[in-house]
């Protein structure tokens, strides 16, 4: 493999990070002089000045392909460092309901499009029981556009970058409902963590009707709790109805 080649191997295997400019002997005996300096919050993201810039280039935005090339431009964030991808949301326009993940996984980032494996068909079925369809009256898209690595947990501080994006998003889509899928969008939104306490009664994010349910992801995992996601897509369907 060639270097580019061996690169794109590292990160699909779930190497995150190099852990300093300069290698290590593990071998010595000495280890007390061996220490690896981990960048704070701060030294990862240059806030607020990166955080500044993000909330130019959002608020900036004319519509929502110039809100995507702003993104896809926006450097700052680590996690494009070690994306193959800006992966953006699909699907209709002033739609009836938006659901929003947390991040790509790993089968996003090899076909290049979010929601395009196993995940994503559960997603249409899950749409389609309530008639809903991305082509028609529905929107996908995730908090953050970059996988991360080894499909880990983004950080408060990606998360922070990303919030403007995902704002000026939320507000050009208009959609009547929003749908956060997972715990971790719950938490950025809503600053609600549990789907426990999350699930079950309606919440308001940026003057939008909002419902928490079960990622498709951890339905996959836990088929058990479908029945539980599918209660959250009927109150959906009832909420349409009375809109």
């Amino acid at each position: 493999m060639n270097q580019e080649q061996n690169l794109k191997w590292l990160i699909l295997s779930g190497v995150t990070e190099s852990v300093g400019e300069q290698p290590i002997d593990r071998l010595k005996s000495n280890r007390a002089d061996q220490s690896v300096v981990v960048p704070s919050v701060k030294e990862e993201t240059n806030a607020p000045s990166d955080l500044h810039l993000a909330e130019e280039l959002a608020t900036s935005a004319q519509n929502l392909a110039d809100l995507y090339e702003k993104q896809a431009g926006f450097d700052a964030c680590p996690l494009k460092k070690t994306a193959m991808h800006t992966l953006n949301g699909y699907g209709a326009l002033n739609p009836d309901v938006m659901c929003i993940i947390e991040a790509p996984d790993t089968v996003d980032e090899k076909e290049g499009r979010l929601m395009s494996g196993e995940a994503g068909a559960l997603l249409d079925k899950m749409l389609n029981a309530i008639g809903l369809n991305l082509n028609q009256n529905a929107y996908v898209s995730s908090l953050i556009p970059w996988r991360p690595p080894g499909n880990r947990v983004p950080t408060e501080a990606e998360l922070a970058l990303c919030r403007p994006f995902w704002e000026k998003e939320i507000d050009l889509i208009a959609p009547k409902i929003l749908l956060l899928m997972g715990g971790g969008v719950s938490k950025a939104l809503l600053g609600i963590s549990a789907l426990s306490k999350a699930r079950g009664s309606w919440h308001e994010y940026r003057g939008r009707v909002t419902r928490v349910s079960l990622a498709p992801a951890t339905l996959l995992k836990l088929p058990a709790q479908k029945r539980q996601a599918w209660e959250d897509l009927q109150q959906i369907k009832t909420k349409l109805d009375e809109i």
